[in-house]
């Protein structure tokens, strides 16, 4: 594919292309710029923590405080509202969220700021920065939503991408947002059986012992899946279909996906697989970047194999097969 492509470009734009990205990939400019992204990301870090914006990471904070954590989400009888995730999600969070809210925001908009340069980093990364010079355009606001609201789609993205390495962390959607867990559908297509063991017995484990403390709070959560999964869906949603639709295309790009060893199209999959999609939502995709990066992070999980048992190749020959489409067949 990538041939034709070649062949249809012009010779003397290909040519400068070539000489562009490997200007870009000079050790000394990427040095620069990722010190650029960081300079941009910490205006935006002390913009934001002057101007707080009390969206969903407030929400978070208060939910410890209420004494019903799910009355408001069982009250609300037309669109989802109040705290909608496991009872896990707060217990784990506990320390940080009964910190003075002034001080959990500051941690909590380290931690998302963090994330987004880090993962972006660094020609995306100053990319995404610039966009919060430009207003009006609903698009480009999505890295400055995401910071300003607060939202766990940043830690959601993350999530997905160490999930290839580090399966336990699909209990972190598991427990909350819940169907962008369908990206379990690559360890089942590809029958690495180990990592979706890895990946369930982490959520039980931590479902157990929060449930040993409060079973109550986990029956309530079960009544907030069933309640909203009858109701409309909000007006600001980014999205035509409704969910199961989305389910179903979503498992069918990650089946796919999993038998070309197409991993970047995972977090797209987790995306399309929410309950809905605010327009926050969209800064899930950045969690494609590492992956057709190749981040050493993002390789060489357990169990990280072809199909059919088939051993794992080697790191030399793994280079030599990189791309943004690989059959598992081509090793």
């Amino acid at each position: 594919m990538l041939d034709v492509a070649r062949r249809l470009v012009p010779a003397p734009l290909l040519q400068w292309y070539s000489g562009a990205s490997a200007w870009a990939h000079r050790r000394s400019v990427q040095r620069a710029v990722l010190a650029l992204a960081i300079l941009m990301a910490a205006a935006a870090y002390v913009y934001y923590l002057r101007n707080v914006y009390e969206g969903d990471a407030y929400g978070y904070w208060q939910s410890v405080r209420w004494t019903d954590l799910y009355g408001n989400a069982i009250a609300s009888g037309s669109a989802p509202q109040g705290y909608l995730y496991s009872p896990a999600f707060d217990q784990v969070l506990w320390p940080v969220l009964s910190l003075p809210w002034l001080l959990f925001h500051a941690i909590w908009l380290a931690l998302l700021t963090a994330l987004l340069t880090w993962m972006a980093r660094p020609w995306l990364a100053c990319l995404l920065f610039a966009t919060f010079l430009v207003p009006g355009i609903d698009l480009l606001a999505v890295p400055r939503h995401n910071l300003s609201s607060g939202n766990i789609f940043l830690p959601m993205a993350l999530a997905v991408v160490a999930g290839f390495r580090w399966p336990w962390t699909y209990s972190f959607l598991l427990l909350t947002k819940v169907t962008p867990g369908i990206g379990l559908l690559w360890f089942l297509a590809r029958r690495e059986w180990r990592n979706l063991f890895v990946a369930l017995a982490a959520t039980g484990a931590v479902v157990l012992v929060s449930f040993t403390f409060s079973s109550n709070l986990w029956f309530d959560w079960i009544d907030v899946l069933r309640s909203n999964s009858g109701n409309a869906e909000p007006s600001f949603a980014m999205h035509v279909l409704p969910l199961l639709p989305r389910l179903a295309i979503a498992s069918v790009m990650t089946v796919v996906a999993a038998r070309y060893n197409a991993r970047w199209v995972v977090p797209v999959a987790a995306m399309i697989a929410l309950p809905y999609i605010p327009d926050t939502a969209l800064i899930m995709l950045l969690g494609v970047v590492p992956l057709l990066r190749h981040d050493a992070w993002t390789e060489g999980g357990a169990g990280d194999s072809n199909l059919a048992g088939q051993p794992a190749i080697g790191a030399s020959q793994q280079n030599q097969n990189r791309g943004p489409f690989r059959s598992p067949g081509s090793s």
